[in-house]
């Protein structure tokens, strides 16, 4: 029930009338609640077994000790993705490369050639001809090796010549990946 007014004498305690027109104690109103300061409300709630909280020491507590585990237990499942994301990582800068290849002889009304061969200067070394200080390194990264040789040719207008419909596979962790470029566009897939 709601109390509609209350006085507080200090020496009869509380006195008043609720809703109900009765005295507050038959009305369920608890008045040692209504007596106590607030402060010892507050502290009274933070201990109670109804408070559901979370120290901000026990969440620290809590984060350290699943570092503690994680630094332990990571290992011992052996997760080793490097392999997989290095050939994922070949196979992108393959397409980059194409595509610079295609750009660069658009841009400079020439042919370019990209040439990736199994033979020397190595099976994880791709070349540009004509060479110019722009080129990309065409190295690829350490694991991954070229399997299937592909040589494609740019015009000036971007076109492939040689090498259309053609791709190249790596290997990497026992896994392949294939970049194909597409015949007449250009357009480079990864597969």
């Amino acid at each position: 029930m709601i109390l509609k007014e209350y006085r507080v004498d200090e020496q009869k305690g509380l006195k008043g009338q609720s809703n109900c027109g009765m005295p507050n104690a038959e009305c369920g109103i608890n008045q040692a609640k209504l007596r106590t300061p607030n402060y010892e409300l507050r502290t009274s709630a933070i201990h109670s077994p109804q408070s559901m909280g979370m120290t901000l020491i026990e969440i620290i507590m809590v984060m350290v000790i699943i570092g503690i585990l994680s630094v332990f237990l990571i290992p011992k499942f052996n997760l080793d993705y490097s392999s997989e994301a290095a050939l994922n990582g070949a196979a992108y800068l393959i397409a980059s490369d194409i595509r610079y290849a295609q750009e660069f002889a658009m841009a400079n009304r020439v042919s370019k050639t990209v040439t990736f061969s199994t033979n020397p200067p190595g099976p994880t070394v791709y070349t540009f001809t004509p060479t110019n200080s722009f080129d990309p390194s065409g190295q690829l990264p350490s694991g991954v090796t070229i399997i299937s040789n592909f040589t494609i040719t740019f015009n000036s207008l971007g076109e492939p010549t040689t090498g259309g419909d053609g791709s190249v596979t790596i290997l990497g962790g026992g896994l392949t990946k294939t970049v194909s470029v597409v015949n007449y566009t250009g357009k480079v897939n990864i597969l």
